[in-house]
């Protein structure tokens, strides 16, 4: 997921906003409810899409460039970043979303997961396989009450993070790829910590493959 939004050297990773506890505890159940099926029974059957209405004016770059290191104009730069991050997933990784109007929050999910993924275990992240994961996550479309009864800022913002954090670590990785190995450890301490602090996953257990995602063997998570 290339991006055209550079910045100079590897970008500081921004501290992510936490949704609120109960909706953020239902979205990381749902996603090991659908990654303990993977391997099982394939893909989760087809649901709705879940979506949000999309806001006028983006919520969540602004949240994340308040806890930018920095003094104001490093913490406004930082905001243009992660709305030309916002930007370049609605435009080129979610383009079937324009018209509509909405964000698909199960899409921005497996970008997240996919991304950062691929930058934790040097994985390109192809088009195939980021459908293959959009699938096997799409149990994301079943969550219920506390989703439903979550203010709708919190739920538009939930899903600008997840886009704009998957395009920032895309574009990071591949970045990093000519910057050296202290960059890529930047960039994988991220992405793990992404995954560990939104979602409650360990990453150093899933792999990312043509397949979408695996679990990965006990010999390969220990070397």
């Amino acid at each position: 997921m290339r991006s055209n939004a550079k910045s100079t050297g590897t970008p500081e990773a921004p501290q992510p906003a936490a949704p609120g506890e109960a909706m953020a505890a239902q979205i990381r159940q749902t996603i090991l409810d659908a990654l303990m099926r993977i391997g099982a029974a394939g893909d989760t059957p087809d649901h709705a899409a879940l979506t949000v209405e999309r806001a006028r004016e983006p919520i969540a770059p602004s949240r994340l460039a308040r806890a930018h290191p920095g003094d104001a104009a490093a913490r406004a730069a930082a905001q243009r970043l992660y709305e030309r991050c916002l930007e370049h997933y609605r435009s080129t990784v979610r383009p079937q979303d324009q018209t509509r109007g909405v964000d698909d929050v199960g899409a921005a999910v497996a970008a997240f997961v996919a991304a950062n993924l691929g930058a934790l275990h040097g994985t390109p992240v192809t088009p195939h396989m980021l459908l293959r994961v959009e699938r096997q996550l799409g149990g994301i479309a079943r969550l219920s009450s506390d989703w439903a009864h979550a203010p709708a800022i919190e739920r538009q913002a939930y899903f600008e993070q997840m886009a704009v954090l998957a395009v920032l670590v895309g574009e990071s990785s591949a970045q990093a790829a000519s910057q050296g190995a202290a960059a890529l450890a930047n960039v994988r301490r991220a992405a793990r910590g992404y995954m560990q602090q939104l979602l409650g996953l360990d990453p150093d257990h899933l792999v990312l493959g043509p397949d979408g995602i695996a679990a990965r063997s006990p010999s390969a998570a220990t070397s």
